[in-house]
């Protein structure tokens, strides 16, 4: 197969509701701001049922050049759709069989691109690129409280614990085992990463392995790295600016407005949303004020979706909230 080189496909997902409303924004700042990117493909995929998307996100989506990929669920996936991480793996796998670039990078929803994020190009000889943003989900070795969980995670996908690099964490400088935020990564095809990263994906969820931490919340994201170390692929740390973090939920204890400067695609989280939203403009107007001006005629994100999909979406939420919690019943926690 020949590849199209120094070229990236981005790869989303979109699906009605909140995460239309986030999905739109990330790609039209990676259209403004992106660079050498701005031009790139996207696939936006909705890998499960759900009401369909409206013509304003249709319309944006023609303007801008994003390919929207509507998928079936994987077979061995359907009993997981109540599982929104697993649409992660389904969708790369589905743009991983149809794209023509040599690399394929991931982007997260609720991200922000306020410049050339030039660090995601794959150099020669690099197959995986990833941020190992801070230590949650992750473990710091024996003692850690993530530890047994990790150990049963590496058991059910054949991996020595030992054996696994170690990488440090860009907020708390921490030495943790091998582990990535999952927001932003990028992967060189020909190396049947797609393929094992949903299969480890669906591997963990039938062991059903729980954290007494944090439950599988953080499965996609421990099962990346994973992924990576089983296929032995040449690897670099990405830098923080490139998966910068600004969230409600952290915003005391971590932020740091040099760090946010020097941020070229910020994981905003729900900071966008009200009542944040005002904290949030006012550290990008200081930060990066471009954008800040863009952000600041768009105004704070939205769910415009039609009445009759938000109630479509509801039911559809309760119902599969209702699964979940039968499946984290059925898990041994560690």
């Amino acid at each position: 197969m020949r590849f199209e080189k120094d070229q990236i496909t981005f790869v989303c997902c979109i699906e009605s509701g909140s995460l239309e409303a986030q999905t739109v924004r990330m790609v039209q700042s990676l259209r403004r701001y992106g660079g050498r990117y701005s031009n790139a493909p996207i696939f936006a995929v909705t890998p499960r049922l759900g009401a369909p998307l409206s013509s304003k996100t249709q319309q944006i989506f023609e303007e801008h050049n994003i390919r929207h990929l509507i998928v079936k669920p994987h077979e061995t996936s359907i009993g997981y759709r109540w599982n929104h991480f697993i649409n992660k793996p389904i969708a790369i796998l589905a743009v991983d069989q149809i794209c023509k670039t040599e690399a394929v990078a991931w982007l997260d929803s609720d991200l922000l691109i306020v410049g050339e994020p030039g660090e995601l190009a794959l150099a020669d000889g690099e197959n995986f690129l990833a941020c190992t943003s801070d230590r949650l989900g992750g473990t710091t070795g024996p003692g850690d409280e993530m530890e047994p969980y990790w150990h049963e995670v590496c058991k059910v996908l054949g991996l020595d614990l030992e054996q696994l690099p170690w990488v440090t964490t860009a907020q708390e400088g921490l030495k943790i085992r091998y582990y990535f935020n999952s927001g932003v990564f990028v992967y060189r095809r020909g190396h049947n990463f797609a393929q094992q990263y949903l299969r480890n994906c669906l591997k963990m969820l039938d062991a059903r392995v729980s954290s007494s931490v944090c439950g599988f919340f953080f499965a996609d994201q421990v099962a990346l790295g994973l992924t990576a170390a089983q296929l032995k692929l040449s690897w670099r740390s990405l830098p923080y600016s490139h998966n910068y973090p600004v969230s409600p939920l952290t915003h005391g204890d971590w932020y740091d407005e040099s760090r946010l400067r020097e941020a070229c695609i910020i994981h905003y989280h729900n900071s966008m949303w009200m009542p944040f939203w005002t904290t949030f403009l006012d550290c990008l107007t200081e930060t990066h004020p471009r954008a800040a001006v863009w952000m600041a005629t768009i105004g704070p994100m939205v769910n415009q979706i039609p009445l009759p999909y938000k109630a479509f979406n509801k039911v559809l939420g309760r119902v599969r909230q209702s699964q979940k919690t039968h499946y984290q019943s059925t898990c041994t926690v560690y």
